[in-house]
């Protein structure tokens, strides 16, 4: 959409341009065909009169083809802006119906966990493709091998922001460790997004760990660990469209068999 309007705008530089050349072209023609015009008065050539005459009226109908698209395109422009307002008034007006419906999707995926129901088998029942899974290939038919059932891969204990960066510097994305947070009884999640190292909180409650009510329900943090192996952290923060793919001890290898 938005590669579709700075085409038209472009178009309507270019037309911008067009329409100046053929303006002196029309300015030209119109000064120095006087000139013509009186010569061939007093021969009494009136077919090269006539010629001149219909050179003339041609650029002119030229321009005004040349205007008319411009101003068509215009036109074409304002409306598709207008239409494109209208369109984020309504997504901005459905924004919290559709947040509130993750949340609950988000609130069944987590029971449904708890129930022992695999990944695999809830993305069945959605009609959900494991396409993203198989781009970080590390997906199979068992996932008890994965590294993130072991803590040892990426709980590190007492660490804080500027050690954690440099053990995640240089790791792709999803890399990710888990430690003690500076906010008494908390836990922090490090995790690589975009290029950067990004933190949250992990609450530690009565209920369970979690980033945010109502999601403190995993009972330990390995739960919450294989919990967001499959499902991004983008529901508690934006800036972290991501998943805690790769424990930062974890070999690659044993990540992509």
């Amino acid at each position: 959409m938005l590669q579709e309007i700075q085409m038209k705008r472009t178009a309507i530089e270019a037309f911008n341009e067009t329409i100046k050349i053929f303006e002196e072209q029309c300015h030209s023609q119109e000064r120095y065909s006087k000139e013509f015009m009186d010569c061939f008065r007093r021969e009494g050539n009136d077919k090269e009169i006539e010629r001149i005459i219909m050179n003339y009226e041609k650029l002119k109908s030229r321009l005004g083809e040349i205007y008319d698209s411009k101003l068509r395109l215009e036109q074409d422009l304002r409306k598709q802006a207008l239409d494109n307002r209208e369109i984020d008034k309504k997504m901005n007006s459905i924004k919290p119906d559709l947040i509130q419906l993750r949340k609950v999707r988000d609130q069944y995926l987590v029971w449904l966990n708890h129930k022992g129901v695999r990944q695999k088998r809830i993305n069945e029942w959605l009609g959900i493709r494991n396409e993203q899974f198989d781009e970080h290939c590390f997906v199979s038919e068992e996932e008890d091998c994965l590294p993130h059932y072991d803590e040892k891969t990426w709980f590190v204990g007492d660490l804080n922001r500027i050690q954690a960066e440099e053990l995640l510097g240089g790791k792709p994305d999803g890399a990710f460790l888990i430690r003690e947070s500076s906010k008494k009884g908390c836990y922090a999640c490090s995790v690589v997004a975009d290029g950067d190292v990004k933190h949250c909180v992990i609450y530690s409650t009565s209920r369970g760990y979690g980033f945010a009510e109502p999601y403190n329900l995993y009972s330990t943090l390995k739960e919450l660990v294989l919990h967001y192996q499959h499902t991004s952290l983008i529901q508690h923060n934006d800036s972290l469209n991501v998943r805690l793919a790769y424990p930062v001890y974890a070999h690659m290898s044993s990540l992509c068999r």
